[in-house]
């Protein structure tokens, strides 16, 4: 698959100051009330934003080596499974989508994650040639804005300020999508819309 560069720059953007986002880490496969869990599992963070998984309860890791996960950008591993109460750090300094679990023994079925990672002022800085066609319109929006995803059947769609905070979210769609724009206050917008592949496509927008 050949990889193409996008660079957004119509779109005016200031960029936040970087951002330390926590995960809290627990469970265990012993207490099915309380399964193995990473909290929040997804999140969007800005290029140079750091991630800090802490240890809540139980024998547990953060693992997103490219050996289990080989489409992530770079890989990343707190080490082996530990129980207490331990914090793993991780800056991210490369655009893209980064899955992880847990390795203790049974514990990725219900404790796994991902970090989508956004660069303001590129947006996205690889993505698949595949979506050269979706298009997000108009630009600025007043109250509504059209999601046409082409021939991307999407996983989701969501919709998120300069922050990486989510403030619109879709599950699996097709086609064009019309999206209400009442609650976003006046500023730049991504659109992000997870492919088939898990491939993560960047459309900005603005509402005035």
């Amino acid at each position: 698959m050949r990889i193409i560069s996008i660079t957004l720059a119509l779109l005016p953007i200031v960029v936040a100051a970087q951002t330390v986002w926590q995960v809290n880490v627990g469970g265990s496969t012993l207490n099915p009330q309380n399964l193995p869990y990473y909290s929040p599992q997804n999140i969007t963070i800005v290029v140079g934003d750091t991630v800090r998984w802490s240890n809540q309860s139980g024998t547990h890791n953060v693992n997103g080596n490219l050996s289990i996960f080989p489409s992530n950008p770079e890989g990343f591993s707190s080490g082996n499974s530990q129980s207490g109460s331990w914090t793993y750090k991780r800056k991210f300094n490369i655009p893209g989508v980064y899955n992880y679990h847990c390795t203790s023994d049974g514990h990725a079925a219900t404790q796994f994650g991902s970090v989508t990672v956004i660069d303001p002022t590129n947006g996205v800085a690889e993505v698949s040639e595949g979506a050269a066609d979706i298009r997000v319109y108009p630009s600025p929006a007043s109250d509504r804005i059209t999601v046409d995803l082409g021939t991307i059947n999407a996983q989701s769609v969501r919709v998120i300020d300069l922050n990486g905070a989510v403030r619109m979210s879709m599950g699996a769609s097709k086609g064009l999508l019309s999206l209400g724009l009442g609650e976003l206050a006046a500023a730049n917008y991504f659109v992000l819309i997870t492919d088939e592949r898990g491939s993560v496509i960047a459309r900005p927008f603005a509402k005035q």
